[in-house]
Formats: C-alpha cells, structure tokens, sequence
C-alpha cells in the first residue's frame, strides 16, 4: 500500500523540494589514508545492524495503544474532553498521537539522511567520505524502522 494512502492529510505536493548549494568534491587519491578515521570506518562496519534481522517485525502491536502507554500519559487526561470521550475515541487519539510522533521522526530521518550525504560530497579526502557513508546508513536504516512501524504497526501517517 502507498505511503500517500496512509497520509491523515492530503499532502499538497508528493516531494518537497529544498534548494541546497555547494559542491561536491572528488577525490583522486585512493591509497590508505588516515589511519585513525579509517579505523573509524571500519568500527561503524562492523557495528552495523540489519532492522529487518534485529527487531522482531512478528510482535502484535495495537494500533490504538502502539507505544502501550497508560492513560496518564495521554496530553488530554483529566479534561473534560477527555471525561467526554469513548474508548474508541480515546484508542483514536493515541493512534493519532503515535502516528504523528513517529512520523515526525520518520520525517527527521530522511532530513538527516540528505544532510549525512551532503557531508559525504563535501569532505575532501576518500577517507573521510567513507567515514561519513557510515552515517549515511545510520540514518537510512532509522527511515526504514520509523516507516515500516508506521506501516505496518500502526497504518497511518502524517505528512
């Protein structure tokens, strides 16, 4: 199913475009360079994890309580709005809560994603950009998790 399908809110265009300058720089030294980031390089390597091997994707979640938070914590507890609400209301509204804090994330992820690999095409030396691909990843594998909790565990997003 399509993300857009997911959407609580229409979006008013499908891709966000944000206007960045600079240059991106090529390096054509290719021997071993510093040590110490190298090393770097190699630690982000192999601590490398897979979120489709190290979380159990099989867990029930219930979407109308994903984070199975007490109403206590719910921002409307002990309102009158909240003393007036039905417990599917309530299991709405923190759907809606859920949703929305994850897809934020979600959101600053692929924005931390695009700024990784603007570090990438800005550092001189191939070590360096090796180094900062790490990262990179890093933030690719937080976009996945946050979009495929929001698509499968709770299936809804915000825009």
């Amino acid at each position: 199913m399509s993300t857009h399908d997911l959407y609580t809110n229409a979006l008013r265009e499908p891709v966000w475009q944000v206007s960045a300058s600079g240059a991106g720089r090529f390096s054509w030294e290719y021997e071993d360079g510093r040590e110490r980031l190298l090393a770097l390089y190699q630690k982000g390597k192999d601590k490398q994890w897979d979120g489709a091997k190290r979380i159990s994707w099989e867990l029930e979640v219930d979407p109308y309580n994903p984070l199975g938070i007490p109403d206590e914590l719910v921002p409307l507890h002990g309102t009158r709005h909240w003393a007036k609400m039905t417990e599917k209301d309530k299991g709405d509204l923190r759907r809606h809560y859920a949703s929305w804090h994850f897809s934020q994330f979600l959101h600053g992820e692929q924005g931390a994603m695009i700024c990784a690999t603007r570090i990438v095409e800005s550092v001189p030396d191939l070590d360096a950009k090796f180094y900062s691909a790490t990262q990179v990843m890093d933030e690719a594998r937080h976009a996945e998790i946050y979009g495929r909790f929001l698509h499968e565990k709770i299936g809804m997003l915000y825009p």
